[in-house]
């Protein structure tokens, strides 16, 4: 389009341009949307820049010192944009900071100055949304996913669950969240009847936040990689995917399957293009380590792997501690640590 123009206005300028100018000039067109995008010649009077008593020369250093401009916040801009957001949920803040004696609470400000974008809280109802989302956002941390569990194998428990959940669904969306991770109530072994009420009440739920344009992503510990991962496969084989979604919970695929990094990458391969959503956590000699980073995972193998999917999974960081996990460091160096293994290893 400016290419256009430059030829209208050009007889404006002293009439035809040298080859120097004529290469200035096209790499000049090549950055035109970025001009309009950032506005870059909005203060540029239109009647003094293209008068006739503008030189030709003088056009042209108004408008490259303008693309030079609209480079440099291009860049800024593709760099935000490409740079991993990196959030952590509500239960690795508490096991951390409580190391220290500290509610994370108090240090939202602390979590993002050492490079956390998000928090991943656990929301239990539309009421309680609002205030915890003004919370982060007060503090320039995101919400977008909240965690929440529910009853969907009961013959009368799901009605209700869904209601409530839908609620919440439409009220997070307002607050700048896309997925509601759900951990179906734990029950050790159950029947085949309650495995399929529970996909198909899941389904139901998942349809409805998607008219909120939320998806709701299940979310598992061991309980349902036991028997055979019999509910584990049935939740993602008796659902619709549009529905439910995956949170890829790969430590707990590697620690529920006997310590296995097959199981993890089996798992990725089966359900990878399902999964909306990773929680990250590492193990040393299958004990949890004080910092995300390298251990019993192939960190670098998984990485790869989220990369080659249609989209990059929001990443929400798990690392947590539990007996024999070493204590080191307080529990901003164990986020810095942590972020920053993250960032290089899977942004």
């Amino acid at each position: 389009m400016l290419c256009l123009e430059l030829v209208i206005f050009l007889p404006y300028f002293g009439g035809k341009t040298t080859a120097c100018e004529n290469v200035r000039i096209g790499a000049l067109t090549q950055v035109l949307p970025l001009l309009r995008f950032f506005d870059i010649l909005v203060n540029i009077e239109c009647s003094f820049l293209f008068s006739s008593t503008m030189k030709r020369r003088q056009f042209l250093s108004v408008a490259l010192a303008a693309t030079g401009a609209a480079l440099v916040a291009e860049t800024a801009l593709t760099q935000e944009i490409r740079r991993l957001h990196i959030a952590i949920n509500q239960f690795t803040c508490n096991n951390i900071y409580s190391r220290d004696g500290v509610d994370f609470w108090t240090r939202l400000g602390e979590l993002k100055s050492v490079g956390v974008d998000g928090i991943e809280p656990t929301i239990g109802s539309a009421a309680d949304a609002e205030n915890i989302g003004k919370r982060l956002s007060d503090n320039g941390l995101a919400m977008r996913s909240i965690y929440t569990g529910g009853n969907f194998h009961g013959e009368n428990t799901a009605e209700k669950e869904i209601v409530r959940i839908l609620a919440l669904g439409e009220k997070v969306k307002s607050l700048g969240t896309s997925v509601i991770v759900i951990n179906p109530d734990a029950k050790q072994g159950k029947s085949d009847a309650e495995l399929i009420r529970q996909s198909k009440n899941l389904d139901i739920l998942g349809a409805g936040l998607q008219k909120f344009d939320v998806s709701l992503a299940f979310h598992y510990h061991t309980s349902e990689l036991e028997f055979g991962a019999r509910e584990f496969h049935h939740i993602l084989c008796g659902t619709d995917p549009k529905n439910v979604s995956l949170c890829f919970e790969q430590h707990w695929s590697y620690r529920a399957s006997g310590n296995s990094q097959v199981a993890v990458f089996d798992h990725l391969k089966l359900y990878g293009e399902r999964s909306v959503e990773v929680h990250l956590r590492q193990s040393i000699k299958n004990v949890w380590s004080e910092t995300f980073g390298d251990g019993d995972i192939d960190n670098v193998r998984l990485a790869a792997g989220l990369k080659k999917l249609p989209k990059m999974p929001h990443v929400v960081l798990e690392q947590a501690a539990e007996g024999g996990t070493p204590k080191t460091m307080t529990a901003v160096d164990v986020f810095r640590q942590s972020v920053e293994y993250t960032r290089k290893v899977f942004g």
